[in-house]
């Protein structure tokens, strides 16, 4: 089976070992499940903004935007 992304500009982020300490102080700070948590930090150390229809990122520093929000900004380019 071809892998569909194998060709694309998509780049996999992925967490160290290290990084989950930092994931689970997130999770219990701003009141994340484990996966918001993880694509939380992700972003925080790839310096990565978040896009997403998810709300619980809002009570974050980081905050999120929406998929709307970005497809308005690339219009405006």
């Amino acid at each position: 089976m071809k892998d569909v992304l194998r060709d694309t500009p998509i780049v996999e982020v992925r967490l160290n070992h290290s990084d989950l300490s930092r994931l689970l102080d997130v999770r219990t700070r701003h009141h994340l499940d484990f996966d918001d948590a993880y694509q939380y930090v992700a972003a925080e150390k790839h310096n990565l903004t978040l896009v997403s229809f998810d709300a619980d990122f809002d009570r974050t520093e980081r905050g999120r935007k929406t998929p709307a929000q970005m497809l308005e900004a690339v219009d405006k380019k």
